[in-house]
């Protein structure tokens, strides 16, 4: 199993581990599964998250999840912009 990925700033240890499964690829309902939460705290977990990292979409946080774990720094959205700033 690979060592757990760096926590991203301003994330709570709960958006942290939600933020990793949606990196695995797995559903809102299997989030909350694995986690023993209801789907719809999930649900309001990965817009908190979203929110946080300035990202619009799911898939977004896909990529920042997999370009972090990868590189194990810091990774950033850039506004207005296709890519991810590694830094």
């Amino acid at each position: 199993m690979n060592s757990p990925a760096p926590q991203s700033a301003g994330l709570t240890t709960r958006e942290n581990q939600v933020l990793e499964l949606i990196g695995r690829g797995l559903t809102n309902r299997e989030i909350g599964d694995h986690l023993g939460i209801a789907e719809k705290t999930v649900k309001n977990t990965v817009t908190v998250v979203l929110s946080k990292l300035g990202l619009q979409r799911r898939s977004q946080a896909a990529i920042y999840v997999t370009v972090r774990t990868v590189t194990g720094g810091d990774v950033t959205w850039a506004a207005g912009s296709p890519g991810l700033i590694v830094g």
